[in-house]
Parts: C-alpha cells; structure tokens; sequence
C-alpha cells in the first residue's frame, strides 16, 4: 500500500484540479471577456449565417472583434451548437472539461518518468491559473493548447514512424488556424527540426503547417479586405518596446512566479540527464518565449497595458510544454526517471 500511496495522492490532486476548473468553467454561460467581444461574436454570426465570411460583418470597422484572427474556434463552437440544435452558450461550456481532459491526457502522457511523477504533471496542468479562471472559459486557447501538445507528444516519440512528421505538421497547422501563436509554435517547431538535420520532417511539418493552416486563412482574409494584425504592425517598430515589455511584466508577476521559477531552476540544475534529454524542448520554449517578447516591438497599443492583458494567456504554451520536464526533472535524483 506505502508504493500506491504516492500515486493515489498525486490522482486525487488531479481529479480535484479537473473539478475545480470545471466548476469554474460550468457554473455560468459563456459571456466574459474576449468570448463576448470576439470568439462568441464570431460564432453567433458562423452558426445564424452558415457562411464563414460572416466573421468579417459583425465588425465592419474591426475596433474590436479580431477579424485577422483565426477561425478554427469560432468554428468548432458554432458547429458544437449545430450538433446541439441551439447555440447554448451553457451547454457550450463542456466544451472546456473535454479540452482540458486532452490537454492533460497528453501531458500524462509526455512525461517520461514513473506513475506518480506522471499524475504529478497532469495534475499541474489543471491547477494553471488559466484553467482556474473563469472569465477565459470561451478563449480559445485551450484548443490552441491541445493541437501543440498533441504535436509535441508526436514529435517526441521515441519510435516515430512515416506518418509521424504528416500528423505534426496537420496538428501544428491546426494550431495556426487557431490563433496566431500557433503560427509561432510552427516556426520554432520547425526551426528545431531543422537544427537536427531533421529535413524531410522540417519539409513536412513546415509544408504542411503553411500550406494547411497559414496560407489558406491569410489568402481568404485578404479577398475579404482584411489584412495585418489589429494589435501589431511593422510601421509601429519601436526597438525600445521589447524592454519595456519585460519591465511591465517583471512589475505585473516577478514578485509572484519567483518561487516557482527558482525551484524550477533549481530542479533543472539537479537533473542532468532531463537537461540532455530535454533539450530541444528547453531551447523551443525559450525562443517561443523571445519570439513572443520580440513581438512587442510592433505593438501598437501601449506596451504595459498589453502586457497587463496578455502575459498570463501567452505564458499557459511554454509552461504547459514545459511540465512533463520539470516534473521528470523531479525524478531523476530519485532514480526513477524513465527514458
């Protein structure tokens, strides 16, 4: 019973975060934040209209619905509502249970380390402050999530086969037609394979997450008159703005992610072989997170103010990735690290 104790306490965490953030997410309809100005928005018009060119009427001007953003979300939701008979925006809530269930599935499954240590990290998952905030239950960035990690599961397969590279590469175009992060994800994805002398699957990933995800959405918003990003333009480069980023966002969360980034420091430090064997994930989180601090350079809204509404939503992708490392991190000097 002592071996299973360990593992029953790390699945009963899991289960409690599972139910917390369902909770969070069910006891009220979809109607906060950026679901009501953008995704629900956009869903509405896709499910009442039938057309996907409906996303670019409800805004005509674009002052605050996105239209340059992605629509595999707005999709998903007004074809849940189809499925359902009604838009429901109650109903529609499940939809975040079931993503979070897959996101932590595939983070149970990245982990290469014992049971314990495996719930551990799924278990991690569920307890991140997005999935503990009620207000973003209609984003879209827990769909985002499961198309990453799906691709990282994939791509990190010990005994990959032919088709590996082709299901990464729809993944991560998934991922791209679900918000512009997703396009980042693929570069770094794809610049990492590239590192590897992995050609023929950088040539299919980055094929296929161009000509699938990125290329068929920007050729049709540009048919419809819609171009660039609303938040970010070249003629708004300021070189100073990636500095002043870092600062808002060392004001906004140093003080509280302190602990947590020095014991994940400190873990790392310990365990050698995860750093070895890690690697490319450590360097891919790391240049997603440049890329994404390099970003602000082009923000044309005030930098602080972006920052204060962004950080915590572009921060879930590395720290997400990064889990299933930081907790086999945890069981190397245990000697029960899995390879």
């Amino acid at each position: 019973m002592s071996r299973r104790l360990p593992a029953f306490a790390a699945a009963l965490l899991l289960a409690l975060g599972f139910a917390s953030a369902t909770f969070l997410a069910v006891r009220q309809p979809l109607s906060l934040g950026d679901y009501l100005a953008v995704w629900g928005l956009k869903a509405r018009a896709i499910h009442g209209s039938g057309e996907l060119s409906a996303v670019f009427r409800v805004d005509p001007a674009g002052e605050f619905s996105h239209p340059e953003y992605p629509p595999l979300w707005p999709l998903v939701l007004a074809g849940t509502a189809r499925l359902l008979g009604r838009y429901d925006e109650l109903l529609l809530t499940l939809l975040r249970p079931l993503l979070l269930a897959a996101a932590a599935a595939l983070t149970f499954a990245r982990t290469r380390a014992p049971l314990p240590w495996r719930l551990l990290a799924a278990a991690s998952l569920t307890l991140l402050p997005y999935f503990q905030t009620a207000a973003y239950t209609g984003y879209a960035e827990a769909l985002l999530l499961v198309f990453v990690l799906a691709a990282l599961f994939l791509l990190e397969s010990p005994a990959p086969t032919p088709f590996t590279p082709v299901a990464a590469g729809l993944l991560l175009a998934f991922a791209s037609l679900t918000k512009q992060e997703g396009v980042l994800v693929l570069l770094v994805v794809s610049g990492l394979l590239a590192a590897a002398r992995r050609f023929r699957d950088t040539s299919i990933v980055a094929g296929l997450g161009v000509g699938v995800g990125v290329l068929p959405w920007s050729l049709y918003r540009a048919a419809h008159g819609v171009s660039g990003l609303a938040d970010f333009d070249l003629d708004a480069f300021r070189p100073a703005q990636p500095l002043r980023a870092l600062a808002a966002l060392a004001e906004i969360a140093l003080l509280p992610a302190l602990p947590w980034i020095l014991g994940a420091a400190l873990l790392f430090a310990l365990a050698p072989g995860v750093r070895r064997a890690r690697r490319p994930l450590l360097l891919g989180a790391g240049a997603f997170a440049g890329l994404i601090l390099a970003s602000f350079a082009f923000a044309r809204p005030d930098v602080a103010w972006l920052v204060a509404w962004t950080w915590d939503r572009l921060a879930l992708f590395p720290v997400a990735a990064l889990l299933p490392a930081l907790f086999e991190a945890a069981a190397e000097p245990f000697g029960t690290r899995e390879e």
